[in-house]
């Protein structure tokens, strides 16, 4: 490729960003404000919840007063875990017997996955999140969350040109999980974050309907959005895009 068509290649690819970024994400659905525990409050499993959003997610529920179980793997980091009190049941989401252990004699009220990984092989972005859909069916455990990400399913041409060619093994697994979910009998809510960053909550947060949607969100706003989600029966059955009202992409990534 010449100098000349690499440099009209960037230029449009810039220029979609441009356009992109300034088109407007509708039908907003729920906001970030976290709301009290209910009466006796819930019994979370939470796959994933040694960092990242599944960490963030498990902070908001203890801190509220629920009860998180954390299903890791023996050779996870589990200090903050442990501070928080949070219960462990060690295990590998890629391994049945394991993941099916996990719901003997729980009484779980509903279960997080946020099983994701970018390195690994094989990636358990769908397999992984496929032994928890089946083994909390088997369990009779209905409520599930998935996190996949913006570009999974009918959200393809939503995700940015950049972020399909980074997530291109990802997102077929991500849209994977997300089918093989939506064919159970699970109470099923899917969120999609698109562009994530580590910080403080802004309160900006918002779910949206719209398969149009992408934007970037901070874990511990997103972690908001989760716990609502399990609060909010009303979701069953939705998918949601997860953004921040005040983040424009690709600016505000850096």
């Amino acid at each position: 490729m010449t100098k000349k068509r690499i440099g009209l290649t960037v230029l449009a690819v810039l220029g979609a960003l441009v356009v992109w970024s300034f088109i407007p994400n509708q039908f907003p659905v729920y906001e970030t404000q976290v709301s009290a525990a209910p009466e006796g409050g819930h019994h979370v499993l939470i796959f994933g919840a040694t960092r990242n959003s599944g960490l963030e997610t498990a902070k908001i529920l203890v801190g509220r007063g629920d009860r998180v179980t954390a299903f890791v793997r023996e050779s996870s980091n589990t200090a903050e875990l442990e501070t928080l009190g949070v219960d462990l049941v060690v295990g590998d989401a890629m391994d049945m017997p394991s993941v099916e252990a996990a719901f003997v004699d729980k009484d779980y009220t509903s279960v997080v996955t946020t099983i994701a990984c970018f390195s690994c092989d094989p990636k358990p972005d769908y397999l992984g999140n496929r032994n928890v859909f089946d083994a909390a069916e088997a369990a009779g455990v209905k409520r599930m969350i998935l996190m996949t990400t913006v570009g999974a399913g009918d959200s393809y041409d939503a995700a940015p040109l950049p972020a399909r060619n980074f997530l291109k093994n990802i997102i077929p697994l991500k849209t994977q999980a997300e089918d093989h979910l939506m064919a159970s009998s699970l109470d099923y809510t899917i969120i999609r974050p698109g562009g994530l960053k580590s910080g403080p909550a802004t309160g900006r947060a918002y779910l949206s309907a719209s398969r149009d949607a992408f934007g970037i969100i901070n874990r511990a706003d997103l972690a908001g959005l989760v716990v609502n989600i399990i609060d909010d029966d009303s979701t069953i059955g939705e998918i949601l895009a997860a953004m921040d009202a005040d983040m424009v992409f690709p600016w505000d990534m850096f």
